[in-house]
């Protein structure tokens, strides 16, 4: 679990429901950060299934603002989910 978050950085953010048994797995980028509130952009989530699967470009609050304790934080080690950020934001996001 990261403590602190880093521009650009790739981040696995978990959810966990207590409800539930499950836990809500969702990719994004790191856009910007001040003291523990980022703003991370949404990429794609896991699917109960584990597979991942990516946003389309015109869904609501793509980008949203957290606070380092709203949720665990990972860095996206996955080679292949890395890719698929990569290619996502190639297609979609310009700077």
């Amino acid at each position: 679990m990261l403590n602190k978050l880093s521009e650009n950085q790739y981040v696995k953010m978990t959810k966990s429901h207590d409800n539930k048994n499950y836990k809500e797995i969702e990719y994004g980028v790191v856009l910007n950060g001040e003291e523990d509130k980022y703003e991370i952009m949404s990429v794609g989530f896991e699917n109960r299934n584990g597979h991942f699967l990516e946003y389309p470009t015109n869904v609501e609050n793509l980008i949203q603002t957290y606070d380092i304790n709203d949720l665990m934080f990972d860095e996206v080690k996955e080679n292949e989910v890395r890719r698929k950020i990569n290619i996502w934001l190639e297609k979609n996001y310009k700077n």
